[in-house]
C-alpha cells in the first residue's frame, strides 16, 4: 500500500491546497485503512486509499467549517467522474484482472477470443488464421467468453 504514497499525497494536496495538511490527511487515511483491513479484506486497495483520503479531507472541511466554500466552488471545478483519479484508478485495475483472466485461458480459446474481441475479426476469417471451422471458432470464443464471465464473477464483478 505504501508505493501509493506519492500520488495520494498530490490526489490530498490537490483537494486541500496545503502540503502539510496533504501529509495529515493522507497518514489519517493510512491509519483508518489499516483498521479496516485487519477487520476485512479490502479488494482494491488503491482505489479504496483514494476513496478514504477524500472521505478524510471531507470530514477535515466539516470540521474546519469551510464546507459551505468548498461545495461552492467544487462545483465549477469538479471534472467528470471518469477523469477522477479513484475512477481511473478502478478502471486501471479492473482492466489488469481481465488481461490476467484472458491471458490464463487455454492457448487456441485465447486467440479466437483476442482476435474476434480485440482485433475485430469475423469468425470467418478466424477460422481462415487459425485453419479451422467456423463451428469451431464459435465454440472456442464461448468458452473463452464463459470461463472470463467465471472469473470475474469469482472476483465480485
Amino acid at each position: 500500500m505504501l508505493k501509493y504514497y506519492n500520488e495520494l499525497l498530490y490526489f490530498a494536496q490537490k483537494l486541500v491546497g496545503d502540503k502539510e495538511k496533504a501529509k495529515d490527511i493522507i497518514q489519517e487515511t493510512y491509519s483508518k485503512v489499516l483498521e479496516t483491513q485487519n477487520k476485512r479484506e479490502i479488494k482494491n486497495q488503491r482505489a479504496y486509499l483514494y476513496k478514504v483520503a477524500k472521505n478524510v479531507a471531507v470530514d477535515e472541511a466539516i470540521q474546519n467549517q469551510k464546507l459551505q466554500t468548498a461545495v461552492y466552488e467544487e462545483s465549477e471545478h469538479l471534472t467528470q467522474k471518469h477523469e477522477q483519479p479513484e475512477e481511473i484508478a478502478i478502471k486501471q485495475n479492473q482492466e489488469e484482472l481481465f488481461m490476467q483472466i484472458v491471458n490464463k485461458l487455454p492457448k487456441r480459446a485465447r486467440e479466437a477470443f483476442i482476435l474476434y474481441t480485440i482485433d475485430e475479426y469475423s469468425r470467418k476469417e478466424i477460422g481462415k488464421i487459425m485453419d479451422i471451422t467456423s463451428n469451431a471458432v464459435e465454440k472456442l470464443i464461448k468458452r473463452a467468453t464463459l470461463k472470463i464471465e467465471e472469473e470475474l464473477a469469482k472476483k465480485g464483478f
